[in-house]
C-alpha cells in the first residue's frame, strides 16, 4: 500500500494502526509512515504537515522520539492532527525523552548519566562529564524542545486528548504492549497513552 504525502492509497483504511516516524524499525500490521524513502515506509509523508489520512480511520497510533524534534507550537500541530485521524476512543501512544528525569540524574546521579551515556548513547564527548551530556543531550538527535510529565500533559490536553503516563510496554491495550525500543535502562523517557474521547 505504498502512498505519498497526497494521501494516495490511504482512503480505504478503517480502524488502522498507523506507525509515524517508523524509520527502519517498522512495525508488523501497521502502517508505516517516515520521510526517508530509504526505510521504505508504506507512507511517505513528512510528519511536520498535515497528514495523508482522512478524519477517524485510526484505532491506534504510535510515535516515539518524534515530537521533541518539534518546535511546541508544531507540536501542539502535530497532536491536533493525530487527533483529527484517531476515532472516538481512539488510542496515540507517545514516546519522548523526559528532561525533568535527564536534569534529576544531573543533580543526584551524575556516575548513572555517564554509565547510561557511556554504555547506550555512546555518542563521543570532549570532557564526557555531566554537564556536557546534558548539553549534548539536549540538542543530539534533532532534539527541539524536550519534556517533563506536566508539560507534555498540558500539550496533549489542550490539543483534545486525555494523557495517561503509563510503563515502559504497558498499556491498558494489547496492540500498544511490546512497542517501546527505549527502555529505562537505555534511556530517558517518558510513556503516554493519549486517549480521544
Amino acid at each position: 500500500m505504498a502512498a505519498n504525502a497526497s494521501g494516495q492509497g490511504t482512503r480505504h483504511l478503517n480502524n488502522a494502526k498507523i506507525n509515524l516516524g517508523s524509520g527502519h524499525w517498522k512495525f508488523e500490521g501497521w502502517v508505516n509512515v517516515d520521510l526517508d524513502q530509504d526505510s521504505r515506509p508504506e507512507v511517505l509523508a513528512d510528519l511536520s504537515r498535515a497528514l495523508p489520512f482522512r478524519d477517524g480511520c485510526a484505532a491506534f497510533m504510535h510515535t516515539e522520539d518524534f515530537i521533541d524534534q518539534l518546535e511546541l507550537d508544531a507540536a501542539a500541530a502535530f497532536l491536533r492532527e493525530c487527533h483529527r485521524i484517531l476515532r472516538p476512543g481512539g488510542v496515540f501512544r507517545v514516546l519522548t525523552p523526559d528532561v525533568h528525569q535527564l536534569c534529576e540524574m544531573y543533580v543526584n546521579r551524575p556516575d548513572d548519566l555517564k554509565a547510561l551515556w557511556r554504555d547506550h548513547v555512546r555518542v563521543p564527548l570532549t570532557f564526557g562529564t555531566a554537564a556536557e551530556i546534558v548539553n549534548v543531550g539536549m540538542r543530539f538527535a534533532g532534539h527541539t524542545f524536550l519534556y517533563d510529565a506536566e508539560t507534555f500533559t498540558r500539550l496533549a490536553e489542550a490539543c483534545g486528548f486525555e494523557a495517561r503516563r503509563v510503563g515502559f510496554n504497558e498499556s491498558e491495550f494489547e496492540e500498544l504492549r511490546g512497542l517501546d525500543l527505549r527502555s529505562p535502562e537505555t534511556a530517558i523517557s517518558l510513556y503516554f497513552d493519549l486517549y480521544k474521547l
